[in-house]
This record gives structure tokens, sequence and C-alpha cells, in this order.
């Protein structure tokens, strides 16, 4: 008795799962088939490519094609041996149709109307029926053979099907408007502007959750019937259903056609048709942001010079361009007020995303400087990073354009707050932390205090320069990964993003670019060597070779 009363009890879960359907489902023969059908739709929806139809055509497969297209599209030109019976008169010339076991191919256009025509027949009882997919169209893109030549048509016998779903198909089909009941996806996104009728998408959960149109309610086509109480009660309100594609949208139409629903109308091309419209979807997932990814880009696509200048070729581009520069002295207010280049504007480092409202668009020619040329570098890559397209470091800043007995005023340059550029919000909310929050000193370190790090920390070493550089001498420890290679090679970082790395090239530029780079991958402790190799060896420390 336990063992039975547990078998019910288990029963009774297993029936509460299933589906539930309307009880006029059990009484009614177009209800009970339309449920039975729709629990049991063809695998793939019945599609089937030019490629498959081919190989079944060219293996003389016993198949029926059958175009439902119009009397002119026929005649204009179809695959051979294609019966011909236009989409409205299809329930009407069964007879023009082999059994019900027979392997049918059904031929639209592109495939909106195959698929009303394969519903409905498999509705009716048909075990064998396909929609070409992509239609007569993608038969034509592929350069295969058609033919104008029309074989005649021997009425048969049709076969025994349920008169009542027959006329009920029959009601749908031959009621089909000019367009085939398709809307357009622009005329529908007019129409959702003034009226909201009622919106199906019957795509999956997965595809829903990649973006709908707003105001779909989401029925996937497989629980269609079993929700028919989210249908309205007035058979004549506007309906429209969409899918991926269309064939599903089609499939749909014939169900609630049949049901009873006389204003039912399919998005031509179904979400696909939707967004290749340049329409808008609501509920896109926005994708992660891929740091990574972004800045192996940004690296490939970095100029020889790696943005770098010299001071005799800032002068030079100074003197010709004129104010076709805008040239900014990112050091502090007193350091700039101490003397700076004639023309350039204010914009200490730790301020620069503050102050994007004071540079020019996006392509504007900037030229960036400070003391030795670090701060500089990471102002230029900070800008790059962001979308700035030509923007430059002047290598060893003030300093080496003193040493060039070049002149500095004390006179300040003002500019008009205009609009900053759109950036990503996700890079740039990574950039503003950086650059906003870099401590003073700037991450650099003097060759001596290096030399003490390196003894006592035992740090992770970078040299970011080339291979003929490296080969003249280089700092003992060092791993080497060239500039370009930072990212793709960041399994020889520490997988402690607090772990103590210092970084060189020679002058610093490069290694403030990778100390950039390195922190926006979230590292927290990453310097730069303070004048480069350079500085190292003036300060007698061992190179080796």
């Amino acid at each position: 008795m336990k063992r039975l009363l547990s078998l019910l009890v288990i029963l009774t879960l297993v029936f509460a799962m299933l589906p539930t359907f309307p009880a006029s489902a059990q009484d009614d023969p177009i209800m009970k088939r339309l449920v039975e059908y729709n629990n049991n739709l063809p695998k793939g929806y019945g599609l089937i490519s030019v490629d498959d139809l081919n190989v079944l055509l060219v293996e003389k497969k016993p198949i029926v094609l059958l175009d439902v297209r119009e009397p002119a599209e026929f005649e204009a030109g179809h695959i051979a041996g294609s019966i011909h019976i236009p989409i409205r008169e299809l329930a009407k010339n069964l007879n023009l149709l082999p059994d019900l076991n027979a392997e049918i191919i059904v031929v639209c256009k592109g495939g909106a109307r195959a698929a009303l025509g394969m519903a409905g027949l498999q509705i009716l009882g048909y075990k064998n029926v396909k929609t070409l997919k992509g239609g007569f169209d993608a038969w034509v893109g592929e350069d295969l053979p058609v033919t104008k030549e029309v074989v005649a048509q021997t009425p048969g016998t049709a076969p025994a099907v349920d008169e009542t779903l027959l006329k009920a198909l029959d009601g749908v089909l031959s009621a089909l408007n000019k367009g085939f009941d398709l809307i357009a996806p622009k005329d529908f996104a007019a129409e959702l502007a003034e009226s909201a009728p009622l919106l199906i998408d019957l795509r999956t959960d997965a595809e829903w959750s990649k973006g709908y149109i707003d105001g779909a309610q989401h029925i996937a086509i497989e629980v269609l019937m079993a929700n028919v109480d989210k249908l309205p009660a007035d058979k004549s309100a506007k309906i429209v259903v969409y899918c991926g594609s269309g064939y599903r949208g089609g499939m749909a139409k014939i169900m609630l056609g049949m049901m009873g629903y006389t204003n039912v109308h399919n998005i031509a091309g179904g979400l696909n048709g939707w967004s290749k419209a340049g329409l808008p979807l609501v509920g896109v997932p926005v994708a992660a942001f891929d740091f990574d990814a972004y800045a192996t880009e940004y690296l490939k696509a970095l100029p020889d010079t790696f943005g770098a200048m010299r001071v005799p070729d800032v002068a030079k581009e100074l003197e010709v361009a004129n104010n076709g520069i805008t040239l900014v002295d990112v050091r502090t207010a007193d350091e700039y007020m101490e003397g700076h280049i004639a023309g350039a504007i204010n914009i200490p480092l730790n301020d620069l995303t503050k102050n994007l409202n004071l540079l020019p668009n996006l392509d504007a020619n900037i030229i960036i400087y400070c003391g030795s040329g670090h701060r500089s570098a990471v102002a230029m890559a900070g800008l790059q990073l962001l979308g700035y397209k030509k923007v430059r470091s002047m290598l060893s800043g003030t300093t080496a354009w003193k040493g060039a007995n070049l002149p500095l005023t004390e006179e300040a340059v003002t500019v008009a707050a205009g609009t900053a550029p759109t950036f990503n919000p996700d890079l740039f909310k990574l950039v503003d932390a950086y650059i906003t929050n870099i401590p003073k000193g700037y991450n650099a370190v003097k060759p001596a205090d290096l030399n003490i790090a390196l003894a006592e920390q035992k740090p992770v070493l970078i040299d970011v320069r080339g291979e003929s550089e490296i080969a003249k001498g280089y700092i003992e420890g060092a791993t080497f990964i060239g500039l370009r290679d930072l990212i793709s090679k960041a399994n020889q970082l520490p997988t402690d993003k607090a772990a103590p790395i210092y970084i060189y090239d020679n002058p610093t530029h490069r290694s403030s670019i990778a100390m950039v780079l390195l922190g926006l991958r979230g590292y927290t402790n990453v310097k730069v060597l303070g004048g480069g190799f350079g500085a190292w060896e003036k300060a007698g420390l061992p190179v080796k070779k």
C-alpha cells in the first residue's frame, strides 16, 4: 500500500509539471490537433538548406518540390520538377500532392510563405514536409540551375485528412493579404509608436535573453498552445509575432489562424530583419569590457616611435604648425608658473581626465610634455587609450628643452572649456581612476633606489626595449618583454597583483606606457626607472651583456 501511495504521489507531481491546456482543447478537434502538433514540432523547425536539397536532387531521391509562389514568379523561373500551387490555393489542391508520407520540400521566394505551407500540411497530417531555408532566392544565390519549363500537373486523389482541419487551414491561407500577412520591420516600428498590438516573441529563452523588441511578450513557440490564456478573447484583435528569421513566425501564424484569430501578422525576416533595419532592441546584455584585448590592439597600432618626440622635432613642428597644435604641460601649477613653453596650457597629470573638456576633439594634434618625459608619456598613453588619435609626448621634457637653449615663458595660457568627447564608460572608469590616483613621485625611482630594491626585494624587473638595444647591455635579472608583447606575454608576470614590478627602457617612455597598462590591469605596485637604462649606466651601476 505504501508503494502504491508513493507511486500516486510521483505521478501527481509529474502530471502537475506538464503543460496545461484549456478544457476546450479536449473537445475541439482543431485545438486538440494544434496541441498535438505543438508538442511535436519538427526538428530544426523543418528547415532544409540549399546544399542539402541539392544533394537530394543530385542523388535523385524521391522528393516533391512544392513551389507556393504566385504564377508570375513561378513562370519567371523555378527549380526543375517543381509542382506549382500558390499558397492561397494550397488547401484546395491537395489532389496535386502525393500521399501523407511523401517527402515534400516547400519553396517560396525567401521562406516565409513556405513556412506557412509546411506548417499547414504538417497539421493536416503530412509527415515529412520541410521548408527550403532562404527560399528560391537562396537557390539562385548559389548559382544553381533554374528552368522556365512547366511540368504538367495531373490531379490525383487527395489524401484523407480531417475536413474540419482542412476547412480551418483553407480559411487562413485563402485570406492572406497581398503581402501574405508579413509586416516590414520599419512599418511595424512606426506602428508601435502609435499603438501597441499584442507582440509575441516566439524564440527560445536563450535567444530572448540576448535582446528583444520593446513591448514584446515572450512565449516560445514550443509552448504556444500552453499559453492560449494569454491571447486576446477578441479573435479579431491584432497580433504580431516574430522569431529569429521568420520561419517560426509563419508556423505560429498558421496555428493562431486555425484557432480563429483573423488579424495575425509576422515580422518579415524576424529579429534578424528588425536588426538589419537598424531598429533597437531592449534587454541586450552588456558585454564585459575586455581590457586585455583592447590593450593588445592598442599596442599593435602604436607607431615605431611609440608616440615619442625629440625636442628639436617638437620645436620645429611648433614653429611650422603654430596654432594647429594643442600643447599641454602636465606638470603641477607651480612648475608651470616657473616657466613653460609658449602657448602651452596647463593640466596637471592627476587632473587630466577631469579636464578633457579643455582639449579639442579626438582627431586633434596634441603634444604633451612634463619635466622629464615620464608624466607626459603616462598622459599620452591614457589619452591614446581613450581614443585620441594624434597624441605624442616630448622625450626628457623641459630638462631637454632648456638643455637645447630653447626659451620658456611665464605667460599663462587659458582656454575656454568645451564639451568632452564620449568614451567607453568601462574604459574611462579604469583610466580615470588610474590617472587621478598616481601618487606623488609618479611611481618613478632613481637608479640607486632601484639597485637597493633589486638587492633587498628581489622584484620582477622588466626590460621593454628591443633586441638590438638589449644586446648593448641590460640590468642583471631582467625579464625581456618588448612593449608590444606586454599583454600577450602576461603569463610571465606575477599572479599577485600587489607584487613589486620595476620597468625600464631608454629613456623613460616605453616603460611609462607599460606602467599605465599594468596599472589598468590591476597591478598596484609598478614603478619605472627614471631616466631609463642610460641613467643606470651614468650612475656607474653594473651592466650585463
